[in-house]
């Protein structure tokens, strides 16, 4: 009798095992899926951020853009081109050809640039005064206002001082901005992923593809 009881609750003990490995496998599976799901998600938004910022520049931007490496292809003189990074940074410096650009300050790691700009949520055509949330450009501010928005507490038309590759700018601008001159304006658009992420910040949703107008206009070395 002893040894059938302890056939028994072996047994049992051998159903109950398999039982706990049954539901940790329906619980890594589903885990699993979730985990794939998100990142399918992922990949379709920043895939779509992607190829929306390149069709842009290329079709619908005026003027319209080339990407850089296609410059040697181009035969007419001048051709206006954007510079972009993998494909999550995207810059065009709109006054790439003016007379006397090369003789200005180049913007370097370290330095301490003055900037005036609009930050917009990029979706896939030209950005408008509906898609801003963040400047100090006086021009946009009073658009604004024409609006109905109440800016006299969070917008200020003083100019930003910030350090090319410091923490008050994001990773992906300085990126950007680097190489720039004394004087540019600066268009930059950036995927999710080389802006805030998957964060809400503000009035910017999660994952947001963004377009930034920067003029530089003082660059200090140190």
């Amino acid at each position: 009798m002893a040894c059938c009881k302890i056939i028994t609750k072996f047994a049992r003990y051998i159903r109950m095992r398999r039982l706990i490995n049954i539901a940790y496998c329906m619980v890594v599976a589903i885990a699993a899926t979730f985990v794939v799901s998100c990142s399918n998600e992922t990949d379709t938004t920043l895939n779509s951020q992607q190829s929306n910022i390149e069709k842009y520049l290329k079709n619908s931007h005026q003027p319209k853009l080339i990407p850089e490496e296609e410059l040697g292809t181009q035969p007419q003189d001048n051709p206006e081109y954007y510079t972009h990074w993998g494909l999550d940074i995207f810059r065009y410096i709109t006054n790439m050809y003016d007379e006397g650009r090369d003789e200005r300050a180049i913007a370097e790691r370290g330095d301490d640039i003055s900037i005036t700009y609009t930050a917009y949520i990029f979706s896939s055509g030209k950005p408008s005064s509906t898609d801003i949330f963040a400047t100090n450009d006086e021009a946009s501010i009073e658009e604004l206002k024409a609006q109905g928005l109440n800016t006299e507490y969070e917008w200020s038309s003083d100019p930003m001082v910030v350090r090319l590759g410091g923490d008050k700018l994001l990773p992906s601008l300085s990126t950007a901005l680097e190489g720039c001159r004394e004087g540019d304006t600066v268009e930059i658009y950036l995927t999710f992923e080389a802006a805030y992420g998957k964060h809400y910040v503000g009035k910017v949703p999660s994952k947001s593809a963004q377009m930034w107008k920067i003029t530089i206009n003082e660059i200090t070395k140190r």
